[in-house]
């Protein structure tokens, strides 16, 4: 027999690659696992029995709850029992994977491309701990580049024409230094109460000097959500104001749901 070989079939290349092949199973195993520790297991539209969805694990199964050690101190398990949205909605056609038709004002109950997910409700930070997105009286070293548009008391309209209110402020990605929502004043509204809204969703132009956002009606405008608080923003009211942007091109005019033909 060769040298290193145990017997004229067996020798140590052979056991050597079968023990390759063995570890790389046993990873890919492992990797597979450890991404179903969030959102697992699916929900899937197919009932079971009489009461229930069925829910899709697949192979291999769901890895035992790990505790995960955040900043600040705080620890969340994984995997872990998800909270679900209550959705006012009902399948367009008795079949799995139906799309849903909104029962309420989608917008407000987010359905469709107005969904959005039960993030954390907190501010997003940096990792120094300081806010990510802050309006820009907060942080005076910041400015507009000087050859900008002035956005600063711009007028702002709906989708329909109307003026809806004024640009009170910006809010800023203290991170990445970049403007991510306009602070909006109602002032045709006789409180006068501000809200925000996206900056990827608005246009505007300098001659006149106004600024369009496309997505919403002025009546829609007026029920955008408002954050709790004046000067932070929580993930989940991000999640669910760019969403409710996002819902108006499809829900701001009743006959964008019609079909094309």
């Amino acid at each position: 027999m060769p040298v290193g070989a145990f017997t004229e079939q067996l020798d140590l290349p052979l056991l050597l690659v079968i023990a390759f092949f063995l570890f790389f199973l046993g990873l890919v195993f492992y990797l597979r696992q450890e991404d179903k520790r969030e959102g697992y297991p699916l929900q899937s539209d197919r009932p079971r029995g009489t009461a229930g969805r069925v829910a899709v694990v697949g192979f291999p199964p769901l890895p035992k709850p790990k505790t995960f050690l955040l900043r600040g101190g705080k620890t969340v398990l994984a995997p872990r029992a998800q909270r679900e949205r209550e959705l006012n909605a009902r399948p367009a056609y008795a079949f799995p994977g139906a799309p849903l038709m909104p029962l309420g004002d989608p917008l407000l109950d987010g359905i469709g491309p107005a969904s959005y997910a039960l993030k954390a409700d907190e501010p997003d930070r940096t990792y120094d701990g300081d806010l990510k997105m802050v309006p820009m009286r907060d942080r005076p070293q910041y400015r507009l580049e000087d050859t900008d548009i002035d956005l600063f008391g711009m007028q702002v309209f709906a989708a329909d024409g109307p003026q809806v209110g004024i640009v009170h402020d910006l809010w800023i990605n203290a991170h990445e230094y970049f403007v991510r929502y306009v602070e909006v004043e109602l002032t045709e509204e006789p409180d006068r109460r501000r809200l925000l809204a996206p900056y990827a969703f608005c246009s505007f132009s300098e001659r006149p000097r106004r600024m369009n956002f496309p997505t919403l009606t002025r009546e829609q405008f007026l029920r955008v959500p408002i954050v709790a608080e004046r000067d932070s923003i929580t993930m989940r009211e991000e999640d669910r104001i760019n969403g409710y942007f996002a819902g108006g091109t499809l829900y701001a005019k009743s006959g964008d749901q019609s079909p094309f033909l």
